[in-house]
């Protein structure tokens, strides 16, 4: 299982720290793009409107394709993305197709009712920028000087979702372990959260059996992991990183139902081809 972490920890690349500020990349046909990253084109700025592969020869160059990019303009705002199933509070900013929104009223997305923003006025008020964390509602802790929701304890157990009570798409107690663990480096804290909500939709999405929405959610934890191990040097901690994912792995899947849901979307995966990006543009 997790085939791209020891595929990512053993490759040999002069790697840039991820912490640097460079300046925005140049989109690049093979690459990876996570949701969100802003890349340069012909000296436009655009945005990803979704985490996929620039497949070489499909011609998928951000002027070519609205579906997969957004011409940006203005300074580069990060927020969470809108997601079906997830229950919103009064005052969650989000974005959406490269445009950001708050909710005007708590409530739930549910799966199939096309609630996304721009259709449901009522739900959702369009806004210019997005704060980059979603404030964590009721009491927190403060773990590396993040702040976290309490620990659920024998109660974040009971379900297969858990508790997520910052609706950020984690659950509260892998949250507070990657804050304890990569907590202190912000980069490493923001992919490692990002692989941790893909394995989470993983878990969610498996009694589906969707061979192709499997397929889809596999390459954005790779792009995401692979974003992850460009904050090391290639052989920098190497040990830790492979204790960090055993021990990041036993707390995902900490219960029969979840291990058992991992393992359905893990055999959906057979037989099935990948096509890996040359390169994963990371912001």
């Amino acid at each position: 299982m997790r085939k791209p972490v020891l595929a990512g920890l053993l490759a040999a690349a002069t790697l840039v720290p991820a912490w640097a500020t460079p300046p925005l990349p140049e989109w690049r046909e093979s690459d990876g793009y996570l949701i969100g990253v802003v890349v340069q084109y012909q000296g436009q700025t655009y945005r990803a409107l979704q985490s996929h592969t620039a497949q070489k020869g499909a011609n998928w160059n951000p002027a070519s394709t609205p579906a997969l990019w957004q011409l940006h303009h203005g300074p580069v705002q990060r927020c969470a993305p809108w997601q079906a199933g997830y229950s919103y509070a009064l005052g969650d900013q989000i974005r959406f197709e490269g445009d950001y929104y708050r909710a005007r009223q708590a409530h739930t997305a549910h799966p199939g009712t096309e609630w996304q923003p721009p259709r449901v006025p009522a739900l959702w008020q369009p806004i210019q920028q997005c704060e980059a964390v979603t404030p964590v509602p009721g009491n927190t802790d403060t773990i590396n000087g993040i702040k976290v929701p309490p620990d659920p304890g024998a109660a974040g157990r009971k379900t297969l979702a858990g508790i997520d009570a910052d609706q950020d798409g984690v659950r509260d107690d892998v949250q507070r372990f990657l804050a304890q663990e990569v907590g202190k480096h912000p980069a490493r804290f923001k992919y490692a959260m990002e692989m941790a909500r893909i394995s989470q939709q993983e878990v969610l999405a498996a009694n589906g059996n969707d061979r192709e929405k499997a397929r889809t959610f596999s390459n954005q934890w790779g792009m995401a992991s692979d974003c992850f191990d460009e904050t090391y040097e290639p052989t920098q901690d190497y040990e830790w990183r492979l204790t960090f994912f055993k021990k990041q792995n036993s707390l995902q899947y900490n219960t029969p139902e979840r291990l058992d849901a991992y393992m359905k979307h893990d055999g959906m995966l057979g037989g099935m081809m990948f096509h890996l990006p040359i390169r994963t543009q990371c912001d």
